[in-house]
């Protein structure tokens, strides 16, 4: 779907993969506009609390550059929810309102599970499969060790399966927030290899 605004091409939804969706958007703001921007984007979240199929939003931020920088990571049960959600006349209002406070054309890219949470370049293609596997090994081993000790003494008269239960929850959050990230930036060099120039 194109948007009449023409600094926005918001993808055309995808129905390939059945289970829960994130849309990860990448604004770059006009630094004389970032309060209004966030007064704008605020006034979009709240509209989104009461939208069927939302689950939440995370928003990124990174002041460094000499533009601010935006990612934010709105996520919904299907891709159903989010194709209502890019219909809904609240949401194209807002969207006609935002080439006012961006510098740049924004971006838009659907990704599920984990995956939304990589620091990905724009424009580049997401990493193989095997090296998203191998960061959330590396990330996610030291979490599970870590809460496992430190919940031992409150679970340690737990059922195994509860016990399993806190450690896993725990490790999933951080997980999520702000390991994965954190991690995607750190190993960028060999998750996004540059070309080789022939």
């Amino acid at each position: 779907m194109t948007h009449p605004n023409p600094s926005m091409t918001v993808p055309s939804p995808s129905t390939s993969a059945p289970e829960g969706v994130t849309l990860v958007i990448t604004e770059r703001v006009r630094p004389s506009r970032v309060e209004a921007y966030e007064a704008w984007a605020r006034r979009l979240h709240a509209l989104l609390a009461a939208q069927p199929g939302f689950l939440g939003v995370h928003v990124l931020r990174d002041p460094a550059g000499p533009l601010p920088e935006y990612i934010t990571l709105l996520r919904f049960t299907s891709h159903a929810a989010l194709d209502a959600w890019r219909l809904n006349p609240a949401y194209q209002d807002a969207l006609a309102q935002l080439n006012q406070f961006t510098a740049s054309e924004v971006e838009y890219r659907e990704a599920q599970g984990l995956e939304a949470w990589f620091d990905r370049p724009a424009r580049l293609p997401a990493p193989p499969l095997w090296k998203n596997m191998v960061v959330g090994v590396v990330g996610v081993y030291p979490l599970i060790m870590l809460f496992a000790t430190l919940l031992r003494p409150v679970t340690a008269d737990w059922p195994g399966w509860a016990a399993t239960l806190a450690t896993a929850t725990l490790s999933t959050v951080f997980l999520n927030w702000p390991v994965l990230p954190w991690l995607s930036r750190l190993l960028r060099p060999w998750l996004y290899p540059a070309p080789r120039r022939g």
